[in-house]
């Protein structure tokens, strides 16, 4: 693959995934709960868009879902595992963001709320 194409792909790949993750982003906020869309959001970003090298000894990346099936299908366990750890520690991380957002999320509903309820010292006064 020339240097060209592999821009092109990468281009076409991160498009999509983009169009996808938006797509997605706006069905979840919809129909499910906010912490949960925050959720399956960001491990769901971190699946599309972490990419990881094709061959140890090459420069060149792909997204790291492909490299982990593809060496899983066409090699052995023990060298897709070199895919997964980039993988995993990508979730990882959007499991501390969706952790964050949600409380972020629930500190703001509460100040929305907040007004609505008086509190007990101004409903006697």
């Amino acid at each position: 693959m020339e240097t060209a194409d592999y821009f092109i792909a990468w281009s076409i790949y991160l498009l999509c995934a983009g169009a996808v993750s938006i797509i997605i982003w706006k069905m979840l906020r919809r129909y499910v709960w906010g912490e949960l869309a925050y959720l399956v959001q960001f491990v769901g970003m971190a699946v599309l868009f972490t990419p990881w090298y094709v061959l140890p000894e090459e420069e060149i990346l792909a997204p790291a879902i492909f490299v982990f099936l593809l060496d899983l299908i066409t090699i052995d366990v023990t060298t897709s595992i070199r895919s997964l750890i980039p993988l995993v520690m990508a979730i990882l991380l959007g499991v501390v963001l969706a952790v964050v957002m949600s409380a972020i999320y629930r500190v703001k509903r509460r100040r929305d709320m907040a007004p609505a309820f008086p509190s007990v010292e101004e409903s006697q006064s």
